[in-house]
C-alpha cells in the first residue's frame, strides 16, 4: 500500500468530501506516513484535530479495503490514468481552488497550457451555435484548449467546434470515467480522444451520472480554465452555478447577450449586470486572458491545419473505401448538393434526430459537409 492508494482509498469512504481531506493533508504531522493512518486509534484521530464524527468514518472506513481493491482493478484493467493531490501529475490548475478533488481519473492527453471554458443551456439554439463558432477558432488558434461538460446543446457545441478548428478539448464528466453520459456522444468522447483530447473525472469509474454530482463537476470545468464563457443560460441553471464557481476561484466569466424576450439569455443578462464581461469578439475574451490581438502567425496557422488533418485522416480510416459507407452516409452525400437542414435529412434518411446528428458531425469532420450560418448543411 503506497500513499496515492491510501489517499485513493480515504476518498472512497462514504460521508468524507474534499474538504475533510484537504484539511488532512493540511494536518498530518510530517512523521507520520500515509500507511500509518490504517493503525490509528479513535483517540489518535482526534489528536489530529478530526472531528469526533469525522475520526470514525476514517477509522472504521480503513478497516474495509474491499472498495479499494474493486476500484484498483478496474483502473489497472481498463487502463485509467489517476492523480492525487499529492501526485506531482495532479493538474495544477485545480490546486488553486478551494478544497480540489483529492484524486482525479482521466483518459487521453490532460496537458495543457492554458484553457477557457465554455458552458451552456441543454436547450442552446442556433444562436449558440453562431457563437460558439464566433469564438473557437480564435482560442484555438492562440493556443487555448477548450473544457466543456460534454452535455447536450452548448457543450457539444463547444467540443464539436474545438475538433473542427483542430483544437485540443477535455470534457469534465458529472459521472465515473467507464459510466460517460450521455451515451448519445459517446462517438464525440472517442473522437476527442482520437484528436488528443481527454475525459476527466473525479467520481469513481462506474458511477452513474446523478444529479448530485453535477456541482462536483462543475467545480472543475471552472477550475481548469482561466476563464468561462457563458452561451445561453437560463435565469436559474446550473450554467449560472458554474459561473458562480468561476468567481469564486477568481476566474474571468464571459457572457453574451441575447434578445431581452429570450429566456436562454436571461441567465447571461444577470450575470453581465453582476460584473460579468460581455463578449462582442474574441479578442475580447483574449484581452482579459493577456493575449495582445495580432494576426495569426504562420507557426499558428500550420499547427491547427495540421491537427484538423490528422482528425480527418482518424475519420476517414474509419470510413474506408465508399463501398464501405452506411446508407445514411450516402444519402446525405446525395440530397446536401443543395443546402438542407438536419430535420429534413432525418426524415429522408429515415434516421432519428441523434443518429443524424453523429453522421453530420462525423462527415463534417471527414471535410465531406459543411453548415453555414443559418444551420442548413450542405456538400463540399
Amino acid at each position: 500500500m503506497n500513499s496515492r492508494e491510501t489517499l485513493l482509498h480515504l476518498s472512497l469512504i462514504e460521508g468524507i468530501g474534499p474538504t475533510a481531506i484537504t484539511s488532512l493533508i493540511a494536518n498530518k504531522p510530517l512523521n507520520t506516513t500515509w500507511n500509518t493512518l490504517y493503525d490509528f486509534s479513535l483517540s489518535e484521530w482526534r489528536i489530529m484535530g478530526v472531528s469526533q464524527k469525522r475520526a470514525e468514518l476514517f477509522y472504521e472506513g480503513l478497516k474495509d479495503r474491499s472498495a479499494l481493491d474493486r476500484e484498483l482493478e478496474i483502473i489497472h484493467r481498463e487502463g485509467i490514468q489517476w492523480a492525487t493531490l499529492i501526485d506531482d501529475n495532479y493538474p495544477q490548475q485545480l490546486l488553486t481552488i478551494h478544497s480540489p478533488p483529492p484524486v482525479i481519473f482521466w483518459r487521453g492527453d490532460l496537458s495543457f497550457s492554458k484553457a477557457v471554458s465554455i458552458v451552456g443551456s441543454r436547450d442552446a439554439n442556433l444562436y449558440g451555435e453562431r457563437c460558439v463558432q464566433s469564438i473557437v477558432p480564435e482560442l484555438v488558434a492562440h493556443g487555448f484548449c477548450i473544457v466543456s461538460g460534454g452535455a447536450l446543446g452548448a457543450d457539444t457545441m463547444a467540443h464539436r467546434a474545438a475538433l473542427k478548428a483542430g483544437g485540443k478539448t477535455i470534457v469534465v464528466l458529472g459521472s465515473g470515467i467507464l459510466q460517460p453520459a450521455p451515451k448519445t456522444n459517446i462517438r464525440l468522447f472517442e473522437t476527442i480522444l482520437e484528436s488528443g483530447g481527454a475525459i476527466i473525472s473525479s467520481f469513481m469509474s462506474m458511477e452513474g451520472a446523478h444529479p448530485h454530482n453535477f456541482p462536483a463537476r462543475n467545480r472543475i470545468i471552472s477550475g481548469l480554465s482561466q476563464g468561462v464563457v457563458v452561451v445561453q443560460a437560463a435565469q436559474k441553471s446550473g450554467t449560472r452555478i458554474t459561473a458562480q464557481y468561476a468567481l469564486d476561484q477568481g476566474r474571468d466569466v464571459f457572457a453574451f447577450p441575447g434578445s431581452i424576450d429570450d429566456q436562454l439569455s436571461t441567465g447571461c443578462h444577470a450575470l453581465i449586470q453582476q460584473g460579468a464581461k460581455l463578449i462582442m469578439s474574441p479578442q475580447d475574451i483574449l484581452s482579459e486572458c493577456g493575449v495582445v490581438q495580432s494576426d495569426l502567425s504562420e507557426v499558428q496557422s500550420v499547427i491547427r491545419f495540421d491537427n484538423l488533418a490528422k482528425v480527418r485522416h482518424a475519420n476517414s480510416n474509419e470510413s474506408g473505401d465508399s463501398s464501405g459507407k452506411s446508407q445514411i452516409h450516402k444519402a446525405v452525400l446525395s440530397l446536401c448538393v443543395s443546402a438542407q437542414s438536419i430535420d429534413t435529412l432525418a426524415k429522408e434518411c429515415g434516421a432519428s434526430l441523434s443518429e443524424m446528428q453523429n453522421e453530420l458531425f462525423e462527415m463534417q469532420m471527414g471535410g465531406m459537409i459543411e453548415q453555414d450560418f443559418s444551420g442548413m448543411w450542405k456538400r463540399l
